[in-house]
């Protein structure tokens, strides 16, 4: 009688440890730096916010945080930036959406998709020198304008819409691109079978785009708010960190407080805005969980 020997298999257990034990290390470079240029430092900032000064290290609880918001500059910058979110927001996503549904029986629409994504990839020191050319004291926009004075587009009230414009110049095509996939993606027959049955094009509108569109509007909504926020890179190198008072924003106090070496009202104040940007994103999320639940 001839014995065959099978080989002994390796048990599902220790497989399973073994791919976990690779996965840990193939993970664990980008742990490590998470641990240490994320946790760690925002962990650390709030030590420094709960004490009253590096030196001294007593323990002072929420005072930075009381003090920060009865401010001055705190509370102009924060009513700034919310003013600045809720103009760009609904602009970014209203706009590039009738855009995109422009473009859907243009030929050759992707070589727009590409035209719109250039300002993404224009160097910040390039496009602040250019804005600087068209809305500076001896810019383009004053040769044009009639006034007896060139104005300071950047230093005056209407420095807000230039930095709204801004955004837009630079924000609005990849929400463009975003909704081009988007609309791609509803097929065609639903609109020809609601137009036999008589909907108008605001009710095809209302009825299909908006709902299979769903989905990308809430990305679109998601992206525009974290857009706001990445922003004041090119505000700060157009206005400095003393801009007009219409466009002081939560990172210029921010700014100023770390060029002041005074941590504990920085770190109290990067807080309130990470907790505002939490508190945005789950309302966001819950929002888009109940509409688009088929329930």
């Amino acid at each position: 009688m001839v014995h065959i020997h099978k080989g002994s298999a390796m048990p599902k257990s220790n497989l399973k440890t073994r791919n976990n034990l690779i996965l840990l290390t193939l993970a664990l470079p980008s742990l490590i730096g998470l641990m240490v240029f994320f946790i760690v430092p925002f962990g650390y900032s709030l030590y420094l916010a709960v004490i009253d000064n590096p030196v001294g290290r007593n323990f002072v609880g929420f005072h930075h945080f009381s003090e920060t918001f009865n401010n001055t500059a705190f509370r102009l910058a924060m009513r700034n930036t919310l003013v600045f979110i809720a103009m760009c927001v609904p602009i970014n996503m209203i706009f590039p959406l009738f855009v995109a549904m422009g473009l859907r029986k243009t030929p050759r629409r992707q070589m727009f998709g590409l035209f719109f994504l250039l300002p993404l990839v224009v160097p910040s020191g390039s496009m602040v020198h250019f804005w600087h050319s068209v809305f500076g004291i001896g810019g383009a926009l004053n040769g044009l304008w009639f006034a007896q004075e060139p104005i300071n587009w950047l230093n005056s009230d209407y420095a807000m819409p230039v930095i709204l414009t801004i955004f837009m110049w630079k924000n609005a095509g990849f929400n463009i691109v975003l909704y081009q996939a988007g609309l791609n993606l509803i097929p065609r027959e639903y609109y020809e079978c609601a137009a036999i049955e008589g909907a108008g094009r605001w009710r095809q509108f209302r009825s299909i785009t908006l709902v299979y569109l769903a989905p990308t509007i809430f990305m679109v909504l998601l992206m525009s708010i974290l857009a706001t926020f990445r922003s004041f890179r090119e505000i700060y190198l157009l206005s400095g960190a003393h801009p007009h008072h219409s466009i002081y924003l939560l990172q210029h106090y921010m700014n100023n407080m770390f060029a002041a070496l005074n941590y504990q009202r920085l770190a109290s104040a990067a807080y309130i805005l990470a907790a505002g940007i939490v508190v945005v994103m789950m309302l966001v999320f819950r929002l888009q969980r109940r509409v688009t639940s088929y329930d």
